[in-house]
């Protein structure tokens, strides 16, 4: 069996620091949307964000201009991996996960629709659980 190889990802959370004195203090984590960059690309964008089984979700954009899809997946809110962007006739597959938290998804266009076919994986051993499907994303 060949020996896997390694991706180390860096993932930046933003978050504002609200000093009420007296050391209080609250943190807050600042969500970015790419979706609201409209200075990039054509800014004709439509969102994506469709949650999947055990806490997985696709998170991103379709730019319906440029016939563009950029998504990452996330666990639980949290990105796993990166962000991957390509044409939508040529597709998108993410991988992303570490440990005990695994999954993979393809992201394709089939007779007018952007379909995701996924595969997830959470725990190890026997204390895992597995999930696979495909759904319809939208209509292109």
């Amino acid at each position: 069996m060949a020996s896997p190889t390694k991706t180390v990802s860096t993932v930046t959370t933003v978050f504002e620091v609200l000093d009420y004195g007296n050391g209080k203090y609250e943190i807050n984590e600042i969500k970015s949307d790419e979706a609201v960059f409209s200075d990039l690309h054509s800014g004709n964008r439509k969102r994506i964000d469709f949650p999947l089984p055990m806490g997985f979700a696709i998170v991103g954009y379709y730019d319906i201009d440029d016939n563009e899809i950029s998504v990452y997946m996330t666990f639980f809110g949290t990105q796993l991996g990166g962000k991957y962007t390509a044409s939508v006739d040529n597709g998108v597959k993410i991988f992303g996960g570490e440990g005990f938290i695994k999954g993979n998804i393809d992201i394709f266009k089939v007779d007018g629709q952007l379909k995701a076919s996924y595969n997830l994986k959470v725990g190890v051993s026997i204390f895992s659980e597995e999930k696979s499907g495909e759904i319809v994303l939208f209509d292109i």
